[in-house]
């Protein structure tokens, strides 16, 4: 799972098609598949979820500090708020820990 959203994340231009050949992203008769479409929306899902899965690795569980680990990024709060009304990128990230602690790993959150 994290190495096809990592690929998905990366693999958004041709130049990098040896990257994606080497993790195997090729169709059957071996050639690289097509650069994944910049998707806004997607990419904000795919980064906060593979933020969840790694304070879960590294066991930061408690939601307070996962909290202030995202308020580390001020800039990117700002911008969320000012565009959204709320920091998106981190209470997506609570939302799949939540997910991810009633073992739904898959969950598809939309907030």
């Amino acid at each position: 799972m994290v190495r096809s959203m990592a690929l998905e994340l990366t693999y958004t231009a041709h130049d990098i098609a040896p990257f994606a050949h080497d993790i195997g992203h090729v169709n059957a008769r071996g050639d690289v598949k097509a650069p994944f479409v910049w998707d806004d929306e997607r990419r904000l899902k795919l980064r906060a979820k593979l933020d969840a899965i790694y304070f879960h690795l590294y066991g930061i569980t408690d939601r307070d500090d996962v909290r202030y680990v995202y308020s580390t990024f001020p800039v990117v709060e700002r911008e969320e708020v000012a565009a959204f009304g709320r920091y998106r990128s981190r209470d997506l990230c609570l939302a799949y820990i939540s997910a991810l602690a009633a073992g739904d790993p898959n969950a598809e959150i939309d907030l």
